[in-house]
């Protein structure tokens, strides 16, 4: 009786499982449901048969087959592929952050004849903080105290189309840095909205910030902070760069100064030797067209004409570019800073003004330095003398 009613039972079961299986092949009526298994089955299989690997797993629609039913495939690294990607994504983002645009000024531009120059700091663009523009107001006052350089920065929204070397040294005439005997005054301008700068030079600091210095402070020091938006920052760190110089030995300046011409000499040695029209004969041509082009021109156009000059008949005969210009940089210092000869606009006062946007210009402000609260300049003279820069 027992083994009479199990028969049933088993028969019973069997046709309940079966009518399961039936049900579930019924309730999976997609494509997707019914290919499951064989996913499976041909993925493990893969990991043994690179050829069915090549053939079956590199196709897309059996990826997501198998990836939407949360199942790993063999060669497949999908943790390495998500971390790339967010490596792509947070790099990105990086980059966004990090890039900066420069300030603009939404102040009105104001003429070189305009400006109200009674402070070391002049910020007509409005850009410096309040602790910033003391912070550099202090610094020009202490080179001013120790006797090094009377120093000044203005800053303009813009030159307003001038150029700013033109812009620079109406300022510089107006003001009159440094001291008459000494002509020892320093002028920066920045334009800001312009993007550009010049590094003004009084005649007493020629020697110790020659043209290639100044330039070198601009691109090296001060423009890469300004390109970041950190003006403070960079015309810190110009002036920090400027006192540098001042303060060190004049014998070791000048040998660290012949050092780097030697090395760039050295790098164009190769460019010299290709023939043409020999450097020394370029440089005596030089010497001699300079002497007779600045008693004419005067110092500083004379000196410039001859090297533009020495450059191009270089470049014409065969001397090399490289090897042209740097003999065109010897004469044109030679010829500058010789005891003779006229020099742009007199004889100029010293003191160091910084313009943002402008130029180097002569003259200067009338005054007595920059004692008593004020920031008078002391007769000192400009001739053209430094460099400028954009950003």
């Amino acid at each position: 009786m027992g083994i009479g009613l199990a028969m049933p039972m088993a028969a019973v079961a069997e046709t309940a499982t079966a009518t399961a299986n039936s049900a579930t092949v019924t309730a999976k009526p997609t494509l997707q449901d019914h290919s499951v298994e064989d996913m499976v089955a041909i993925a493990k299989t893969a990991q043994t048969n690179e050829a069915l690997n090549d053939a079956v797993l590199n196709n897309d629609a059996i990826k997501e087959t198998l990836g939407n039913d949360a199942l790993p495939i063999p060669g497949v690294n999908t943790q390495a592929t998500g971390n790339q990607a967010n490596n792509n994504q947070a790099t990105a983002t990086a980059n966004t952050q990090t890039t900066k645009t420069p300030k603009q000024s939404t102040q009105a531009p104001v003429a070189a004849d305009k400006l109200i120059l009674n402070n070391p700091v002049i910020d007509e663009a409005k850009i410096l903080s309040a602790s910033d523009k003391q912070a550099i107001e202090t610094k020009l006052r202490s080179l001013n105290d120790r006797g090094l350089a009377q120093a000044a920065v203005v800053i303009v929204p813009t030159t307003n189309g001038e150029d700013i070397f033109d812009y620079s040294m109406k300022v510089a005439d107006r003001w009159k840095l440094g001291k008459k005997d000494t002509d020892q005054g320093l002028l920066m301008v920045v334009a800001v909205n312009d993007r550009k700068m010049y590094i003004l030079t009084g005649y007493g600091l020629e020697g110790t910030i020659p043209d290639a210095v100044a330039k070198r402070i601009i691109s090296d020091d001060i423009t890469p902070r300004f390109k970041q938006g950190d003006y403070a920052g960079g015309i810190t760190a110009g002036i920090n760069r400027i006192e540098e110089r001042l303060t060190t030995d004049p014998a070791i300046l000048k040998q660290a100064d012949a050092n780097r011409v030697n090395t760039n000499a050295n790098s164009n040695a190769q460019s010299n030797q290709e023939g043409g029209i020999p450097l020394i004969f370029l440089g005596f041509f030089g010497f001699v067209a300079g002497m007779i082009l600045t008693s004419i021109l005067g110092r500083f156009f004379g000196s410039i004409a001859t090297a533009g000059g020495i450059v191009t008949l270089g470049t014409i005969f065969g001397a090399g570019l490289l090897g042209s210009i740097f003999v065109a940089f010897i004469v044109f210092l030679f010829l500058l800073f010789r005891g003779g000869g006229g020099g742009r606009g007199g004889r100029g006062g010293g003191g160091v003004v910084f313009l943002p946007g402008g130029g180097f210009g002569g003259g200067g402000f009338g005054g007595g330095g920059f004692g008593g609260g004020g920031f008078g300049g002391g007769g000192g003279g400009f001739g053209g003398g430094g460099a400028g820069g954009d950003w």
